[in-house]
């Protein structure tokens, strides 16, 4: 013999009160019985736990939930997701901000720019006169 249980809460596994066949839930409903307890899922079972070994799970579970972590989780969760989205916004306007004002990403500027640096590279190699000694410089002064 056996008694059709359903879940009450969908946050707690365990809290599971007794039902008719008609009222223990089409998509996921438990049984009971002297051996222990099954899972159905569509009418299909998919899990059965002896009774010593659902009680022990039940009493761990209900222990560690009452531990500060799991109790302030969902707040926690809601802040880090808060400053995440607070952090990505300031990235973002950063980004635009650095996409205006920078001179090698816009096009206009970018073709001087990049000529410039080849004539200083270019001029970097060649060989002056120093006018106060009336030598030549070493080329490793230069880069």
């Amino acid at each position: 013999m056996f008694t059709y249980l359903r879940c009450t809460n969908k946050n707690d596994p365990y809290d599971l009160e007794p039902c008719g066949y008609k009222d223990r839930g089409q998509d996921k409903y438990y049984t009971i019985s002297g051996k222990g307890l099954t899972l159905y899922e569509s009418d299909v079972a998919v899990d059965f736990m002896s009774l010593g070994q659902w009680l022990i799970e039940r009493d761990s579970y209900n222990h560690i939930k009452d531990f500060s972590f799991f109790k302030q989780f969902k707040s926690w969760k809601f802040m880090r997701q808060w400053k995440m989205l607070v952090k990505q916004q300031l990235k973002s306007q950063a980004e635009q901000k650095l996409e205006e004002n920078l001179f090698m990403l816009q096009p206009d500027f970018r073709e001087h720019l990049f000529k410039h640096r080849s004539l200083m590279l270019t001029m970097s190699s060649f060989r002056f006169v120093d006018p106060c000694t009336q030598q030549f410089t070493k080329k490793e002064e230069f880069a």
